[in-house]
């Protein structure tokens, strides 16, 4: 579906649902919220679900552009979430082999150092993720910094937009076709949310009036 399509199809349910007008800036204001949601919702089970996967696979990337054991998760623009962490390090006979970096639980960190069967060392990798009071981060741990580290992430979806002047300017969905309706749902769900917010706020408005 084109954007114009998903913006006529939530002015049917609108319609269908009797409620106020939104203009085609809100509307491209709640169907990106409704992106995002609907690719966090799905990222739990992206591994174990073949049809997650196909709904997702357009926003899988992959990065490489990091130097030593630290990552800094903000100078990726459109990172969402991490997916495999693997990175290239030295071993003991002198040779170079890549490893998959696995996380750390947060409450178990500093514990595996006591324990040789799972010692994070260049043969067994992790990594943990936290802010240092400037920027989200991945902070790999091993006997030496990796050679070279790869990351695949899930993305951000990128904004629509509907340019109803210059519709060459209009900004299509990148998600899949099979996902749009249940997109186009989330946002109308949302719209009348919001919808009845305000009327419940107008009518506590009134209350407070009169009590005055």
């Amino acid at each position: 579906m084109t954007l114009l399509e998903w913006h006529e199809t939530a002015d049917l349910l609108i319609d269908k649902a009797d409620a106020p007008y939104f203009n085609s800036t809100e509307k491209d204001r709640f169907f990106n919220l409704s992106q995002v949601e609907f690719v966090e919702t799905r990222y739990g089970q992206f591994e174990f679900n073949e049809r997650r996967r196909k709904e997702l696979i357009p926003l899988v990337r992959v990065s490489t552009a990091f130097l030593g054991n630290i990552i800094n998760l903000d100078a990726i623009t459109d990172f969402l979430f991490i997916l495999n962490l693997r990175g290239v390090f030295s071993d003991s006979c002198g040779g170079d082999k890549s490893r998959r970096i696995s996380p750390i639980k947060l409450d178990t960190e500093g514990e595996d150092d006591s324990d040789p069967f799972n010692r994070h060392d260049n043969s067994n990798p992790g990594y943990t993720e936290y802010n240092n009071n400037t920027n989200n981060i991945v902070d790999i741990q091993s006997e030496t910094d990796p050679i070279s580290v790869s990351m695949k992430y899930l993305k951000l979806p990128i904004n629509v937009f509907l340019d109803e002047a210059v519709p060459a300017n209009t900004v299509q969905s990148e998600m899949p076709d099979g996902t749009h309706e249940e997109i186009i749902n989330i946002a109308v769900r949302k719209m009348l949310f919001t919808v009845q917010d305000q009327l419940g706020y107008q009518l506590q408005s009134n209350e407070i009036k009169q009590q005055e």
